[in-house]
């Protein structure tokens, strides 16, 4: 399996280049790919043509509000599993996951949670990976994306998105993630 990650300052086009980098895979036919908007702010299924699937969070906050009233005979971990399946798009070559977004203040660590231990479970069915993830340094911190073989910082030609980048790099050294290979995208 293959595991690509694009990071970078908000608005440098990371999302552009994740979209780019899915449909390169899927013209190379290389797939099955497991395409992942880690995103807040979710624009990945419009980047790539298609309708916006339910997210994770979208969903658990679903069954968190029926928790006590669930299906009759079906324990819950089953029941949130197959509910969790909604939140996999399957299109034509690959499938979208969505994090999504909480709802009122706080930060994002239970999506980025969520996130992570569902992307354990399924990642094994899926050749490639690529994730598109949010912006700034937090999901580094998080390890929201795993290990991965390939990660791109995305950057404009200013030197605050540069700093960015340098920043999103030396925080993967100093946590000694593992990345095999870190490429600048300018």
């Amino acid at each position: 399996m293959l595991k690509i990650g694009v990071a970078g300052k908000g608005g440098t086009g990371k999302t552009t280049i994740s979209g780019l980098i899915i449909k390169f895979l899927l013209k190379n036919n290389k797939k099955p790919i497991l395409a992942i908007d880690a995103d807040p702010n979710s624009n990945l299924a419009d980047t790539l043509g298609i309708t916006q699937p339910k997210s994770l969070v979208e969903i658990i906050t679903e069954i968190e509000k029926i928790k006590d009233n669930l299906p009759y005979g079906i324990e819950k971990p089953k029941y949130i599993e197959m509910r969790i399946q909604e939140a996999i798009k399957e299109e034509v070559g690959f499938d979208l996951l969505v994090m999504g977004r909480t709802e009122g203040p706080g930060c994002y660590c239970y999506a980025n949670n969520l996130l992570r231990e569902w992307m354990e479970k399924i990642e094994k069915n899926y050749k490639f990976i690529v994730m598109d993830n949010e912006a700034g340094m937090e999901h580094v911190s998080r390890r929201t994306s795993g290990n991965l073989d390939i990660l791109f910082l995305v950057s404009l030609y200013d030197r605050i998105s540069i700093r960015t980048a340098e920043n999103i790099y030396k925080m993967i050294n100093s946590l000694e993630l593992n990345i095999k290979e870190v490429y600048l995208v300018l």
